[in-house]
């Protein structure tokens, strides 16, 4: 806990934003939405309009933002360990390790807890879960009841492989959601499993949630057969996702708004 309540925060990294916004706190200083966007999240940046935008700083050691926005507290992922000491020269330091349950699943809540409690607030961070809680429990009954026990995947396509993602990244889809995994589920040692197209029609989801990266290489998977005779692709049931939110998303927000377009695609 912060002895004095820090007026001016610079966060360095997308979801901290979420869990502070969460909790009505608005960041003086933050990272943009992603490597390639140099504008805050889509479904943030209503909430910032007077925020410092430091551009994106994950991986990257020029700090010259940072030092520039005068914050009296720096919150950052373990992602930047690496330049603790930098940044601890430019003000105090609070590096936080995202959490993870004892089966290896990224623990949302208990990081947003851990960050709520930075600015005292906790027991709204509490109250913020409790009420996600309840409509993540609607939505799953929702779904339960329209689809059964079809099976969804999460797959990525970039420019080199396809990527297949498990609960560790999706715990909003396959605990929250209670979705049924489909065949060669990636077990939680990886954020995901690299995936040859050969192998997609022992896996044959009912139902995709589709991250492009690479619209070049998608283009040239759904010319195959292989692609074609998916059950998913021939009942129409692949549905594009956007990278910002399902992939960059992490925290109330973000997962609030997965959850309206999970019931609102495979409810239809």
């Amino acid at each position: 806990m912060i002895k004095a309540k820090p007026e001016k925060i610079a966060v360095l990294f997308p979801s901290m934003i979420d869990f502070l916004l969460s909790v009505n706190e608005t960041p003086y200083a933050a990272v943009s939405g992603g490597p390639k966007n140099k504008e805050f999240s889509w479904y943030l940046k209503d909430r910032m309009t007077n925020t410092v935008n430091l551009g994106w700083l994950v991986n990257s050691t020029n700090l010259e933002a940072v030092v520039d926005a005068q914050p009296d507290l720096i919150v950052a992922s373990d992602a930047f360990a690496k330049v603790y000491e930098q940044l601890s020269k430019i003000a105090p330091t609070v590096i936080i390790k995202s959490a993870e349950t004892k089966d290896g699943v990224k623990d949302w809540r208990q990081t947003f807890i851990k960050t709520a409690e930075i600015v005292g607030k906790e027991d709204e961070a509490k109250q913020v879960i409790a009420a996600y809680e309840q409509k993540a429990k609607d939505a799953r009954e929702k779904i339960a009841k329209a689809i059964g026990n079809e099976t969804v995947m999460f797959l990525r396509v970039t420019a080199k492989e396809l990527r297949y993602y498990g609960a560790k990244n999706f715990d909003v889809l396959y605990n929250d959601l209670g979705l049924h995994k489909p065949a060669h589920f990636p077990d939680n040692s990886a954020t995901f499993q690299p995936l040859s197209l050969e192998v997609l029609p022992e896996i044959n989801p009912d139902h995709i949630f589709l991250l492009t990266e690479s619209p070049e290489k998608l283009a040239e998977i759904q010319k195959t057969p292989l692609w074609n005779k998916l059950t998913a692709v021939q009942k129409n049931q692949v549905y594009p996702v956007n990278y910002d939110l399902w992939f960059q998303g992490f925290g109330p927000i973000a997962n609030n708004l997965i959850i309206d377009e999970a019931v609102e695609k495979l409810t239809k």
